[in-house]
């Protein structure tokens, strides 16, 4: 979740007679960021502070700079009534290698006779979602999964369209080459199957962690590659993971595309 984002309040007055006193909507608007391993979040909460109901509030996203991909269309509250609150999502997905993304939106609503339409603007979010730069770091195997039992964590499956002998060495070899230090790897075989496992680690600018983990296996003629990515930085997770996930792919030959 991102921490303090900014805030919009507006106010539109509502008179009901000459002797009433005025009484208004007045909408609060925050925006903000969840992090997911294959794409991040972006979610708007529209909140009526006033005395007055806010009737179909629509709230439009747009992507205002970025390589990415906002599929989702807009999205509404019907009726908003004074002290309720209305959240609205939209998934984003990076549109190749994940760059810099801003993101903001324009709310809609009527004033409480369904008569004059009213707009405000959404403050924007502005994230670096690239894949953070790691530089290779030893730890103790002991010291690595410590670590990662408090650390973000994503698990992914891949069909290996080989042996799992001859896959597991090429993808150790990719992995030590983008920025991970090896920690430790292991493999043994016997006539039925083989498994080969290892991890790898790595600090960003900022001394936060991030780690995988691999795991190679055949069973007759089933070969598979499990992977577990592990991050202590939240806003880390999208881009590490993507180069992760490319590095294993390209390796195996398959198809990025592939779940």
């Amino acid at each position: 979740m991102l921490g303090p984002v900014p805030l919009v309040a507006i106010g539109l007055a509502v008179r009901r007679g000459t002797k009433a006193a005025a009484k208004k909507v007045e909408i609060r608007i925050e925006p903000g960021i969840d992090f997911e391993a294959t794409h991040v979040v972006y979610h708007v909460t529209v909140r009526n502070r006033g005395g007055a109901t806010a009737r179909d509030v629509v709230i439009t996203p747009r992507i205002i700079h970025g390589p990415f991909l906002l599929g989702e269309p807009p999205k509404a509250v019907p009726v908003l009534k004074p002290g309720t609150f209305g959240t609205a999502t939209w998934r984003i997905d990076a549109k190749g290698e994940p760059g810099e993304l801003e993101v903001g939106a324009r709310i809609a609503y009527g004033d409480p006779d369904g008569g004059t339409r009213h707009e405000a603007s959404v403050p924007p979010i502005r994230l670096d979602l690239r894949p953070p730069v790691t530089r290779p770091v030893y730890l103790s195997p002991g010291e690595l999964r410590e670590r990662a039992s408090r650390s973000l964590s994503v698990q992914d499956a891949y069909a290996v369209p080989y042996e799992a002998e001859r896959a597991f060495p090429t993808v150790v070899a990719s992995l030590s080459a983008v920025g991970l230090e090896k920690i430790e790897e292991t493999a043994h075989s016997n006539g039925r199957g083989f498994v080969g496992q290892a991890s790898f680690h790595g600090l960003d600018p900022r001394g936060n962690s991030s780690a995988v983990r691999v795991v190679a296996s055949r069973t007759g003629t089933s070969s598979t590659m499990k992977l577990l990515v592990f991050v202590q930085a939240e806003e880390s997770l999208f881009g590490f993971y993507w180069r992760i996930r490319e590095t294993v792919q390209n390796a195996l030959g398959i198809s990025p595309h592939q779940p």
